[in-house]
């Protein structure tokens, strides 16, 4: 009878090929990665400012009071913060805000375009401000508020389009 020797395991050759085969997809990979979580987290921010606007709308209406957002640019990021119009908001101070505050921190690498202030009218839930830009290094959002009151997002000229929306 032959003695038949079993290998078990991988030799140092085949393991180190097996590495250098990872390295390179990784280094492949990561590039890809960054630009959707950039993607994602601006995407998560004008969503979540979206529907805190549709929020501050229907609060307006429901509660038959003119609903402020401002949002502010603050030396190191951004935010916004919501009120009533008996209520001054800074959202750059702590509780500061009667209904609610959102700092821009959490969204890292996203900036604002400008300080705006949309004041929601409480028979209508109409406000006068156009709208604000939210962007990073690869992407750019607007979200835009019309006459009526109609608060969607859009991409706007600038070459650096969100996908899944309509341009401006």
């Amino acid at each position: 009878m032959k003695n038949i020797k079993q290998q078990l395991g991988f030799n140092l050759t085949e393991l180190m090929i097996t590495v250098a085969i990872i390295g390179i997809l990784s280094s492949i990979a990561v590039p890809s990665f960054q630009s959707m979580i950039a993607r994602n987290q601006l995407q998560e921010a004008i969503e979540g400012l979206k529907s805190d606007m549709m929020f501050a709308r229907s609060q307006a209406i429901k509660n038959s009071t003119n609903i402020n957002i401002s949002l502010k640019k603050t030396t190191s990021s951004w935010c916004y913060g919501i009120s009533d119009s008996d209520t001054a908001c800074n959202c750059a101070t702590a509780n500061d805000c009667g209904i609610k505050a959102v700092n821009g921190s959490q969204f890292k690498s996203i900036s604002l375009d400008s300080d705006q202030e949309f004041i929601f009218d409480s028979r209508r839930g109409s406000t006068s401000q156009d709208g604000s830009t939210l962007s990073n290094s690869y992407y750019e959002a607007r979200v835009v508020a019309s006459r009526i009151g109609r608060i969607r997002i859009c991409n706007p000229t600038s070459g650096k389009e969100l996908g899944g929306y309509d341009d401006c």
